[in-house]
């Protein structure tokens, strides 16, 4: 039978020698929330293919993703509309949420949207940017109803 060390395990605790990263587990998690409301004339693709991307919070340089919380507020009236929100950055639209749909009357993300217990996707797990990185929200397929609410919070642990 082998025994195998996970890679932030030796880097963590069984090297003695390497320098301390605060992203591997030694820092302190902060949180960084955001909220939105949705305002007359955002678009979703509904009108020409057009989508409307909304500036949600800035995660810092340095940072490690490790977690994103997230509620909405029936942000598509029905069922029927199937409008979806994309969580992401510049460089890949739905890094931390997969298009979501957002049309329960209890709030969302519905339960078969997201069939893991984290709203993070997979490729925002433990996502270091390098810069400044503003999050963005996308909508697709149908335009939002004016006055819907989304909002979370994302929790990182600073760079070093």
């Amino acid at each position: 039978m082998a025994v195998r060390d996970s890679a932030l395990y030796a880097r963590k605790h069984t090297n003695l020698y390497l320098t301390v990263d605060s992203r591997d587990g030694l820092g302190k998690v902060q949180p960084i929330p955001f909220s939105h409301t949705v305002v007359s004339g955002e678009l979703g693709g509904a009108s020409a293919g057009v989508s409307d991307e909304v500036n949600l919070c800035v995660l810092p340089a340095n940072c490690m993703v490790i977690a994103l919380l997230f509620s909405a507020n029936d942000v598509w009236a029905s069922a029927g509309v199937n409008g979806t929100l994309s969580i992401g950055d510049s460089g890949d639209i739905d890094r931390y949420m997969v298009a979501t749909e957002l049309y329960t009357a209890a709030g969302g993300p519905i339960a078969t949207a997201l069939l893991q217990n984290n709203v993070l996707a997979f490729a925002g797990q433990n996502y270091k940017p390098t810069a400044d990185t503003i999050v963005l929200a996308q909508y697709a397929v149908a335009n939002p109803v004016v006055g819907k609410v989304f909002r979370g919070c994302f929790l990182i642990v600073p760079g070093a």
